[in-house]
């Protein structure tokens, strides 16, 4: 999720300020004998949105709940179904072979862990937020 938002709101501050050194400018060092370039603008925003992540991880009791949730919900079409319809697509699978039906299968099993992940994450939310008070600081 992180490089794609970062990109977008780089590419968004590059056309809203083009001229810009901040922004647009690229400081070159040598680190061991390899030059690397870094932006300052890429530097400041990428660190204070680490230390907002940071900061809301810390006062949501159930963060690790929210991102399994976002982890179930990703985990079915990025990992298995897309790669095994591109699969099927590139090798020109025959429909209902056994290859094509044995891969429906394996897309389908992994549409119902998927489904269950989701499931016992929104549990673990429910059951996190009836637990604890938003936002508020325990000792």
């Amino acid at each position: 999720m992180g490089q794609p938002f970062f990109r977008i709101v780089e590419i968004g501050a590059n056309i809203a300020w083009p001229n810009s050194d901040f922004i647009n400018k690229e400081y070159p060092f040598i680190v061991g004998g390899l030059m690397v370039r870094f932006n300052l603008f890429r530097l400041v925003w990428r660190t204070i949105f680490v230390i907002l992540a940071t900061i809301l991880a810390m006062v949501m009791p159930f963060f690790s709940e929210v991102l399994s949730l976002l982890g179930a919900i990703g985990f079915g079409p990025l990992v298995v179904f897309i790669p095994i319809q591109m699969h099927i697509a590139q090798k020109s699978i025959r429909k209902l072979s056994l290859r094509w039906c044995g891969l429906q299968f394996l897309s389908c099993l992994s549409f119902i862990v998927s489904l269950g992940a989701v499931v016992g994450s929104v549990h673990g939310i429910i059951q996190d937020f009836h637990k604890s008070d938003l936002f508020m600081y325990k000792q």
